[in-house]
């Protein structure tokens, strides 16, 4: 696999007296085949691409070893083609990390989509997604005050959105379900997306979080990661 000098990043080449920028190479921490844990796609099997880095650093992350954004192999968007063409399977789950701290990432959709794949990206929500593909279904997080993130929510993204898109709050205290509430509230979320509700591992019980939103008769979606119910013990590629 051909690995891109660090100095190709922002280069531009003079190639037959036209200037054209390099392709970025995404980094990528691992892919693998596996049963979609989250998100409407719950129990569907899927392609993940998960990326390197990420400048969120919620102090509950569950795939601390994607973070950094030096690690991972180099790979082009035609490598990561060829491997779900290999997969076989119609859906790619581009996650992360923060996939859309990769710059080829709204071409990777692209290609992916024109492919005839479902395509779908997982990300903070520190960024505007308006740069994916219209085809792309986006599972955006909104993190809670627990997540003590690096960077904040953009909000922009409420406008862009589509109506199936989903909001995600992966909440690990009351304060985070209140908080929830409270910005669902004085957004107006209600009936323009899709709202799920899910507990972080270890931290708060499904139970008591299922609690809570029967108690309040919310009509949000709760959910699991079923993947780690599944698998308990696996911590990567899965």
């Amino acid at each position: 696999m051909y690995s891109a000098p660090e100095t190709d990043r922002i280069q531009y080449n003079l190639n037959n007296g036209i200037l054209t920028k390099k392709k970025e190479m995404m980094r990528v921490c691992e892919t693998f085949c596996s049963i979609s844990g989250e998100s409407s796609w719950q129990g569907l099997a899927a392609t993940f691409v998960r990326f390197a880095g990420c400048d969120v650093d919620c102090s509950w992350c569950d795939t601390d070893y994607s973070r950094r954004g030096d690690e991972g192999t180099k790979v082009t968007v035609e490598d990561i083609l060829s491997i779900c063409r290999v997969n076989g399977v119609p859906r790619v789950v581009l996650t992360g990390g923060e996939p859309l701290m990769q710059e080829e990432l709204p071409e990777l959709c692209r290609r992916l989509c024109d492919e005839g794949y479902q395509v779908q990206v997982e990300t903070s929500g520190t960024r505007l997604v308006d740069v994916l593909d219209k085809r792309v279904l986006k599972i955006v997080d909104i993190k809670p005050p627990s997540a003590f993130a690096k960077r904040g929510f953009h909000w922009g993204n409420l406008d862009v959105l589509a109506p199936e898109d989903e909001l995600k709050f992966v909440m690990a205290s009351r304060e985070d379900y209140e908080w929830a509430l409270r910005i669902i509230d004085k957004c107006v979320l209600l009936g323009k997306h899709k709202i799920t509700f899910s507990p972080v591992t270890g931290r708060l019980e499904p139970a008591k979080l299922a609690e809570w939103m029967l108690e309040d008769k919310l009509p949000h979606r709760l959910r699991l990661q079923l993947h780690k119910i599944i698998w308990p013990d696996e911590t990567r590629g899965r």
